[in-house]
């Protein structure tokens, strides 16, 4: 069996390390249906749990005259602590479904598929909405509560988004790489490209790139936004059920992100990083074929300035800039 080599690797780069094809199947329909999945790198690690440091100050820095010496002084980091949870389930095709089909492989891929896909919106809630007290992990609002990232909360009540929202984002994001993506729902992707074209200017801020599937992103100010969609149940996992600040749950987040290991937000994948799936075939104790998936992810910010979160945003279309 093939290892994937240590450090911090995406799913789609790990699933070339691997010869099980069922489990390459499950981690194609995780990227595909996940953005998280698709661009989030994942550290590999031994354990539940890892310690990471987070820059809290730097050193000082002086002139000094000839034949005067330096005072010493030390950069510090605040040591975190960052868990992972236990993300899995079993996969059960009665052998009735599988005679009447004609194909039984595609009889289970489907049923794989599917198990796959919950799988993939159930991290994507838990990325954003984990607590760490549910079985789940602790996702980015709770890490950003805790001091892990810059809050830009609107007015209470909630406010029409606007462009000076997402300029003041970026004046908060002091990651030390360029933003990788902006994370939204569906319908503040349209606020964007609205108020992107009343505001135009001479030079367009909203383009259009491409996914590592070759599916078509919209570009706004050259930062892909990547649509954060549903979870299992059909509900919108950023939808606009968010307090606005006045006790009104009418209110949605959009969020400035960059990702990197050991520099900015970044998954976590405990007990050596694997993604275990096995298919037992068919079981003595029922008339079905059984597979198993099971999985340790979490997430973590190494750096509080790598991740910025407008909230209290209102389910209002701008009509300008």
């Amino acid at each position: 069996m093939a290892t994937v080599p240590a450090g911090a690797w995406t799913l789609l780069e790990a699933q070339k390390y691997s010869t099980n094809m069922r489990k390459n199947g499950v981690i194609q329909t995780l990227i595909q249906e996940s953005p998280l999945l698709e661009m989030l790198p994942f550290t590999n690690f031994q354990g539940n749990a890892i310690e990471i440091s987070v820059e809290a100050t730097l050193p000082d820095v002086q002139f000094r005259d000839v034949n005067e010496t330096y005072d010493r002084s030390y950069g510090t980091d605040t040591k975190r602590m960052f868990g992972v949870a236990i993300l899995g389930g079993e996969v059960y095709i009665d052998n009735f479904l599988l005679k009447v089909r004609a194909n039984q492989v595609d009889a289970k891929a489907k049923q794989w598929a599917k198990f796959s896909k919950s799988m993939a919106r159930t991290f994507d809630k838990s990325f954003f909405d984990g607590t760490g007290l549910a079985k789940d992990f602790k996702g980015v609002n709770a890490l950003i509560d805790e001091g892990l990232g810059q809050s830009l909360p609107l007015t209470s009540g909630g406010a029409t988004l606007a462009l000076d929202n997402l300029d003041e984002a970026h004046e908060l994001f002091r990651g030390q790489a360029s933003p990788d993506a902006w994370l939204g729902n569906r319908r503040i992707r349209r606020f964007l490209t609205k108020l992107a074209r009343t505001s135009y200017s001479g030079y367009s801020l909203i383009d259009v790139g491409t996914d590592v599937f070759g599916r078509q992103v919209t570009m706004y100010n050259d930062i892909p936004y990547r649509i954060i969609g549903d979870d299992k149940d059909g509900n919108g996992i950023l939808d606009f059920d968010e307090d606005d600040g006045a006790s009104n749950l009418d209110t949605a987040s959009l969020y400035l992100m960059a990702f990197g290991e050991d520099e900015n937000v970044f998954g976590l994948s405990g007990v050596g990083g694997a993604i275990e799936v096995s298919d037992f075939g068919e079981t003595e104790s029922a008339p079905g074929h059984l597979g198993r998936v099971e999985w340790y992810p979490g997430v973590a910010i190494a750096n509080p300035f790598s991740v910025v979160r407008i909230s209290r945003i209102n389910n209002t279309l701008p009509t300008a800039a």
